[in-house]
């Protein structure tokens, strides 16, 4: 499993690199550590998370918060990612 930062990293790119793979890597991401989750939101964590498992990685999520969870579950999303 990868660890991936998604405060400095480009989900874009992440995910161009993702695509040519034929498997499909892991992601884990620590959302405890996700600046971007405080000071840009939820939405924009979940459209990288969206990006990267359109790129055809497998996302593993820790220490989600609660809020992120509650979205993730009101957005249906809870099955496209993996809780750590």
């Amino acid at each position: 499993m990868l660890p991936v930062d998604l405060d400095t990293v480009e989900a874009n790119q992440l995910a161009r690199m993702l695509l040519p793979q034929a498997t499909h890597p892991r992601l884990l991401i620590d959302c405890a550590r996700l600046k971007s989750l405080r000071t840009l939101g939820v939405s924009h964590v979940v459209s990288q998370l969206l990006v990267l498992h359109q790129g055809g990685a497998e996302i593993w999520l820790a220490n989600v918060t609660p809020l992120l969870g509650r979205c993730l579950g009101l957005l249906r999303l809870g099955q496209l990612f993996h809780l750590a």
